[in-house]
């Protein structure tokens, strides 16, 4: 894979948005995980960047979650993240849990002696002592999250996340759509069909209604909606209705209305 990397005189990348965006057209012609994988470190390093991970947390379940991830930081680091339990105190996950745009390290707000500081404290001991987020809220409640990583002193770090933002947030989108069909996600989204009416039951259930209620709501028989909502548990799976509703969301099949 080819990615134009130029430097200027001050030495950092020379970026130029129209050039970027096409070689990310390359993204959509990979076939693996290991393929996205070598595609995105050789985008990341085009920025100026000495590492990166891209993480895909798929809900589907609450309890423990699907988690595709190409991991392209330091050895080891990712092992520790885990072992530790940082995913609970650290600050990007926090930012990117309820964010849309690309957040700096350096912007986040870390309270000194926390769990969140002594996180990055460690991280930057594997070489990421600064870096980019960008967050990737998918139309089924997914999360994608892609970090690229700077070991670099404050200055040069600052000039570099800086200017790669904006080339940070068009990478991230295509790597998100990238991801989502090597790993399967647009056919494994459409195994379950509910029919209008099993969904608008399921909708009404999940805000507390209960068959009679549905009933007079849908100018239907109470038996009808059982019915409805009978087979709704039946194409999911789901031992009881709120069993039901909480996989209808978790896969995207009902929704708050209008559209």
């Amino acid at each position: 894979m080819h990615v134009v990397h130029t430097t200027q005189a001050d030495g950092l990348p020379r970026l130029e948005l129209n050039d970027f965006f096409e070689s990310l057209t390359q993204l959509s012609a990979a076939n693996t995980l290991e393929a996205l994988t070598a595609q995105c470190r050789a985008h990341s390093e085009a920025l100026g960047f000495d590492s990166f991970v891209y993480a895909l947390r798929l809900p589907t379940q609450l309890s423990q979650a699907r988690l595709v991830m190409l991991d392209g930081y330091p050895s080891g680091w990712v092992s520790h993240y885990f072992a530790q339990s940082f995913a609970a105190s650290d600050p990007v996950m926090s930012w990117c849990t309820k964010h849309v745009v690309p957040v700096r390290w350096s912007e986040l707000r870390i309270a000194p002696g926390s769990q969140g500081e002594r996180m990055m404290l460690e991280a930057g001991d594997f070489g990421l002592r600064d870096g980019v987020s960008m967050p990737l809220h998918g139309p089924h409640g997914e999360l994608g999250i892609l970090s690229i990583a700077i070991n670099r002193p404050t200055a040069a770090a600052d000039a570099i996340t800086q200017r790669a933002l904006p080339f940070v947030q068009m990478l991230a989108s295509h790597l998100h759509e990238a991801v989502r069909r090597v790993a399967g996600l647009h056919e494994a989204q459409q195994t379950v069909s509910l029919t209008p009416r099993e969904s608008e039951c399921l909708r009404w259930t999940a805000d507390g209604k209960t068959s009679a209620d549905i009933a007079l709501l849908l100018g239907t028989s109470e038996n009808t909606v059982n019915f409805h909502l009978k087979n709704a548990i039946q194409k999911l799976e789901a031992s009881n209705r709120q069993h039901a509703v909480a996989r209808a969301m978790l896969k995207g099949l009902i929704q708050p209305q209008p559209f």
